[in-house]
């Protein structure tokens, strides 16, 4: 998934948000810290392969680990509480990796667009960014019921 990622350049959010669906199977299956493990050599795999570096960042600082992590995190028994805890997980991630990618090894064209863009602009950027984390929580919800509902039962029966 994450290479063909590289093939599309609106697949730099996308790519790594399917890649880290796809982890959860192997979590379930096989148990977390083989999700883990999995989440690890993917990522590893991506700085050095892909040519869109931004995209295994945002791989590596979030949509990587995060489906393996949301178990934990719905834990917390005030749903107030958890979705504060998501978010404040998404942002501290996107503030990290952009900082990374911004200031301490810079990618030239995340540089220049950044250069490029409002404050404003960036402002906005950051609170849809939060919308769509939003909806890819839920997704992710959707997305492990079917596995379990539906994929799952059909995979196990296969001999």
């Amino acid at each position: 998934m994450m290479l063909m990622g590289g093939i599309l350049p609106f697949a730099t959010f996308s790519a790594p948000a399917i890649a880290g669906i796809l982890i959860v199977p192997v979590a379930i299956e096989f148990g977390m810290k083989t999700g883990y493990l999995l989440y690890a050599a993917i990522g590893l795999l991506s700085v050095f392969i892909l040519p869109d570096k931004e995209m295994a960042l945002i791989f590596i600082f979030l949509f990587g680990f995060y489906p393996l992590l949301k178990a934990r995190l719905e834990r917390i028994p005030a749903r107030v509480l958890q979705w504060a805890a998501k978010l404040t997980l998404f942002n501290v991630c996107i503030f990290c990796m952009y900082g990374l990618i911004l200031f301490v090894f810079p990618i030239g064209a995340v540089v220049a667009e950044f250069e490029e863009m409002g404050t404003v602009f960036i402002a906005s950027l950051l609170l849809l960014g939060n919308l769509a984390f939003v909806i890819y929580d839920m997704a992710l919800v959707k997305m492990i019921g079917l596995y379990c509902a539906k994929m799952r039962p059909r995979l196990m029966n296969i001999h």
